[in-house]
């Protein structure tokens, strides 16, 4: 995934200004792997001065994203997806300027509305940020219950850090 440029990214007006980058963890935290991107936002909470990321936990339908990201300059978003790929795989798109993959499903929402179609209607609107990274976490169980299988688990660790490095790096 290529690098942001600093550059192309609006500088901050104020001293209060919200944070220019937000990390949001999306999903559902009663549908096992699908809570893979809010564990992962809760495990960054902490460890980003706010003033500059902004770390948020956005369960439910994803149209909520609009709101979450209305002040930020670039997004990094970690969801669990469904692609076919082995559990644990980790999918890294920059969805500044193309719609994330047709096969690669969001199982953010239990409507019709899903990450990849809150997306692309931000970007109809005009309301979608500078940059969007998407980080998406195959994951392997989706039913009923709370806990991450094993191969999501086992990977969320590293993605942390490299989401970390990622957000630091777009709020450079």
């Amino acid at each position: 995934m290529a690098e942001a440029d600093p550059a192309s990214l609006p500088a901050r007006d104020a001293a209060n200004a919200p944070a220019r980058v937000a990390v949001i963890g999306v999903g559902n935290s009663l549908r096992h792997d699908d809570g893979a991107g809010l564990e992962l936002a809760g495990s960054l909470r902490g460890r980003v001065d706010p003033a500059e990321i902004a770390v948020i936990e956005q369960e439910g339908e994803a149209l909520g994203l609009l709101e979450r990201w209305r002040d930020a300059a670039a997004v990094v978003i970690v969801d669990a997806v469904r692609s076919g790929a082995p559990a644990g795989t980790v999918h890294r798109i920059d969805a500044t300027r193309q719609p994330l993959p047709a096969d690669l499903h969001s199982s953010t929402s239990t409507h019709a509305v899903g990450l990849r179609e809150a997306i692309e209607l931000a970007r109809a609107i005009g309301r979608l940020p500078a940059r969007v990274l998407v980080f998406g976490v195959e994951g392997e169980r989706f039913d009923a219950g709370s806990g991450l299988s094993d191969p999501v688990r086992a990977v969320l660790g590293a993605l942390a850090e490299e989401v970390l490095q990622t957000a630091r790096g777009l709020s450079a």
